[in-house]
């Protein structure tokens, strides 16, 4: 990814500043305010088990994309593909197949390299999209600041 730079208007990033949350906030503001014919929503199918849902997302080589913010620790499993990804720790190339945790609170810019199938999986009973995603997504991070408080003291009571 480190040929990979985005410059639009006053977004002038470079990969190794995509770890810092702000920055990746900024451009997915920026890439909010793309014309529709540059935007790419990757084609996503879902999956229901007793207590789990599989969110399953087909991404085109050439694609970047700026996750959400997740609630709750989670598996990913990448069946297939080569992906650039942004993580706490600096810019990592995964290659498929690959299944790994994230923690909560992450959120993401990915860069497909290869055409790449992602798959998250999260526990939940609930089958109404709606609903999995006020569960699995926070609107910013002081909703996992509170969550992580919760936990703490369900903790101490354990």
């Amino acid at each position: 990814m480190s040929e990979l730079k985005l410059v639009k208007k006053d977004l002038d990033l470079k990969p190794d500043e995509l770890v810092k949350i702000e920055n990746i906030q900024a451009l997915q503001d920026e890439m909010m305010s793309w014309p529709e014919e540059m935007k790419c929503i990757p084609p996503v199918k879902h999956h229901f088990a007793p207590g789990l849902y599989a969110r399953e997302m087909f991404i085109p080589a050439g694609t970047l994309i700026v996750g959400k913010i997740h609630k709750h620790a989670h598996l990913n499993h990448i069946t297939y593909g080569d992906i650039c990804v942004s993580t706490f720790e600096g810019i990592v190339r995964l290659q498929g197949p690959l299944t790994m945790v994230s923690p909560i609170g992450v959120k993401r810019v990915v860069y497909a390299v290869t055409d790449t199938l992602w798959t998250t999986f999260h526990v939940t009973e609930e089958t109404d999209l709606e609903k999995i995603e006020e569960y699995v997504i926070a609107e910013d991070y002081s909703e996992i600041a509170s969550i992580e408080d919760l936990q703490k003291k369900m903790e101490k009571l354990l």
